[in-house]
């Protein structure tokens, strides 16, 4: 266990507005006059994985839709054995949001190559899930409120891959290495930086249309994630690329990070704990409960 010792913190989607952002792809279910069954889904424990029936009378079921590419196949859970644990608080100009930021844990594997994150905000109900699974070639966003959520299922691209900022600015591919380094945690890392500017394709229509962001990254991918030993080879040579061109293949997250964006809004994250060697099996239905 590695407890570190950082600076108050901060970190992103703290508004309202970013929240519905986050949300905007969950779908809306009209009421239904008759009792509409679905088949369901069951994993080895009896836990429902996709339950889509829902009662004309009564609180709704918890419901998960997941649609995206159907040639990609994705599990109903995954195993890790490390969790990296995040805070984050953010700013408007100089006032401190009350109850703002999210709490944030990031899920590794020591014997496979796929891992997790789960973002949940102080402020709203809302959570965010991704899982990013090497061997299956696949990535599946998640977004839910209360016990509704639907997701997106895609083939893992790294060049178009974004973890955990899902209808945001997008700089997470575009992060240049600075050369500073420092260590976090007992994590050595290095930090990179990026600038979006207005003009940017990935970055209009969003609601920070300008940012500056200063992330801070283990060095090594196998201190925090060693399962990454197992990802498929044309996987390896791309990140290697990517990091050789100075650029960022978004494999292990960020153990710090300072945003500030145009408006002047600012949020940074810290990490508060990381825990090797305990198991954990996380369901995709976990968003839903």
């Amino acid at each position: 266990m590695i407890k570190p010792v950082l600076l108050a913190a901060a970190f992103f989607f703290c508004t309202p507005v970013l929240h519905a952002q986050l949300l905007k792809k969950i779908t809306a279910r009209n009421k239904e006059k008759k009792e509409q069954k679905e088949d369901v889904a069951d994993d080895d424990s009896g836990e429902e994985i996709f339950n889509t029936s829902r009662k004309s009378q009564g609180p709704p079921n918890p419901a998960l839709l997941i649609s995206g590419d159907e040639k990609v196949e994705i599990d109903s859970s995954y195993d890790y054995d490390i969790a990296v644990y995040q805070e984050s608080v953010a700013f408007q100009g100089t006032q401190l949001v009350i109850d703002g930021g999210e709490q944030i844990v990031i899920y590794y594997s020591s014997k496979n190559p796929h891992f997790s994150i789960q973002i949940k905000s102080r402020s709203t109900r809302s959570k965010y899930n991704f899982f990013g699974d090497f061997l299956k070639e696949a990535q599946l966003s998640l977004t839910g409120i209360d016990n509704v959520a639907s997701g997106n299922k895609e083939k893992l691209e790294l060049n178009t891959m974004e973890p955990v900022y899902p209808g945001e600015v997008g700089y997470l591919s575009q992060l240049l290495k600075t050369g500073s380094k420092k260590v976090i945690a007992g994590v050595a890392c290095e930090e990179y930086v990026a600038n979006n500017l207005r003009h940017h394709s990935k970055v209009v229509n969003t609601n920070h249309a300008k940012v500056t962001a200063h992330v801070w990254i283990p060095m090594d991918p196998h201190s925090l994630f060693p399962g990454y030993s197992f990802i498929p080879d044309h996987y390896k040579t791309e990140i290697e690329t990517m990091r050789i061109q100075g650029s960022y293949p978004p494999v292990v997250m960020p153990l710090e990070m300072f945003l500030e964006y145009g408006n002047g809004d600012k949020v940074f994250t810290y990490t508060t704990e990381i825990i090797f060697g305990e198991g954990r099996r996380v369901f995709l239905t976990d968003i839903i409960k």
